[in-house]
């Protein structure tokens, strides 16, 4: 998998936000993204996975819709802090415990703010993810890199196809959703 910098995720957002149009007060017309409602489970070895970012990204254009698994394991996904979806395609799904991505709501339905950067102050540029690396400080991942930084899990998502669950194995032999 390419992985894209955050310079290049923030030029080819802002790409994205051109081509859908922006109104003078910068709200982006979903009626021209074709956003679809996905959503599904989350287990590892059997046992739901709470508290997971899970996202949904495109390889070539670079965006990804977003969301944290619930208690239960459930996840709806998010295209923005304002508005449930994603755009119709191939995507790789990454699962993890300690990335952060700013605007995600929390189980409680609240949407979470930016990190604070090791000055106490919050940067745009760690907002994604809370350091370069996608980790949150003082947490360890639960999730095999398999399924996060090195993943090969893939979807399609069609207007037929949206719910994808997924059921994790601590050594890697899950490769695909369980539709």
């Amino acid at each position: 998998m390419t992985t894209f910098s955050t310079h290049h995720r923030s030029i080819l957002t802002i790409t994205l936000l051109i081509a859908v149009g922006c109104s003078p007060t910068n709200e982006i017309d979903y009626s021209k993204v074709n956003l679809v409602s996905v959503g599904g489970n989350v287990m590892l070895d059997g046992k739901p996975l709470a508290a997971a970012v899970i996202t949904f990204e495109d390889p070539e254009a670079g965006t990804f819709s977003f969301a944290r698994t619930d208690s239960s394991g459930d996840y709806t996904l998010q295209f923005d802090s304002q508005e449930n979806g994603v755009i119709l395609g191939k995507k790789v799904v990454e699962v993890s415990t300690v990335r952060n991505v700013l605007g995600l709501a929390g189980e409680d339905g609240d949407e979470e703010g930016e990190p604070p950067s090791e000055e106490g102050e919050s940067s745009s540029e760690e907002a994604e993810s809370g350091d370069e690396s996608g980790a949150q400080p003082g947490k360890s991942e639960a999730v095999p890199a398999c399924y996060n930084k090195e993943s090969k899990l893939t979807v399609e998502v069609t207007t037929s196809t949206k719910t994808f669950n997924f059921d994790l194995k601590s050594d890697c032999s899950t490769t695909g959703a369980l539709n």
